[in-house]
């Protein structure tokens, strides 16, 4: 997968977006009539979205600080 800058005046492909798109995404070699063009709004939310789905989960600090309390009054 690869992400291009775009320098092309090219419309955003997300539904009811009407900026200039900033970003093109595309597996590697694949012609320009199958990228998906993202404007940097657009990208930016997807960006965000992705990092949810991704993210690792962390551990609940609660149990630390409980732990602690426990281990001061030994």
């Amino acid at each position: 997968m690869k992400v291009i800058i775009q320098t092309n005046k090219i419309k955003c492909d997300v539904g009811n977006c009407r900026n200039l798109a900033g970003f093109s995404v595309a597996p590697e070699g694949v012609g320009a009539g199958q990228y998906i063009n993202l404007c940097d709004e657009c990208m930016r939310a997807l960006y965000g979205e992705i990092g949810v789905l991704l993210a690792k989960k962390r551990k609940s600090k609660k149990k630390s600080i409980e732990q602690r309390g426990q281990n001061d009054k030994v």
